[in-house]
């Protein structure tokens, strides 16, 4: 876990500006070098614009192994009500009361996320939260990219002639059809743990003998 006691509070355009300078991995990096930061993200909708962010769980993997204490699990305060969202992510207004603020999370993971990889499920969602709420946070955001295990399974699968529906594709099916524990769906943390097992069963079944960041680009984008 994160050191919130030790950890030095950046001011807001460091902590965004940080992150830029080292936000893109070379293509050429083998896998075996990258460090990646698997996100999943709670939110009480699916509209970036209207709905807010409940909490943030992020693990790194780092020599194609899941670093344990690099776990962190957030929940963030947020500005209305979760009203019946909490029946789909299991957290009601009194769990949050004490919740950290947005701006806050956002700057620890700006921090985590640093020279890494950033990896989500179905990343599209991760992505434009991120982005809408450092906007709002900070006045700007910086440019995430992600890989997501949802789009290099979907190719993975088509490569072998299999096609499967939307179903097929969510995390606990993806992680079923590669023999890996399920995850409990909806909590940042261990959703985030499975992707990062997902990643790593896909790393292995690719066809690259000494696979590079730029095999697993490709089969993120097609």
């Amino acid at each position: 876990m994160l050191d919130f006691f030790n950890w030095r509070r950046l001011q807001t355009d460091e902590a965004v500006r940080h992150y830029q300078q080292q936000a893109n991995v070379p293509a050429e990096t083998q896998v075996q070098d990258c460090h990646f930061l698997v996100l999943d993200i709670e939110t009480t909708g699916l509209h970036a614009n209207k709905d807010h962010i409940v909490s943030m769980g992020w693990v790194s993997v780092m020599a194609q192994e899941i670093a344990l204490e690099s776990a962190c699990h957030l929940l963030i305060k947020p500005p209305v009500s979760v009203g019946q969202s909490a029946v789909f992510h299991g957290l009601y207004d009194k769990d949050l009361t004490k919740a950290v603020e947005l701006a806050d999370a956002l700057r620890l993971f700006l921090q985590a996320a640093s020279g890494a990889v950033l990896v989500a499920h179905h990343a599209r969602l991760e992505q434009s939260f991120l982005q809408t709420a450092c906007q709002r946070c900070f006045g700007k955001s910086p440019r995430f990219r992600f890989l997501d295990t949802m789009q290099i399974e979907w190719q993975r699968l088509l490569q072998q002639n299999k096609v499967v529906n939307n179903e097929g594709l969510r995390l606990p099916a993806c992680l079923t059809r590669h023999q890996l524990p399920a995850s409990t769906q909806h909590h940042a943390l261990e959703d985030a743990y499975g992707a990062a097992l997902l990643l790593l069963s896909q790393i292995k079944q690719t066809r690259a003998t000494s696979p590079q960041l730029a095999d697993l680009w490709q089969l993120n984008t097609g």
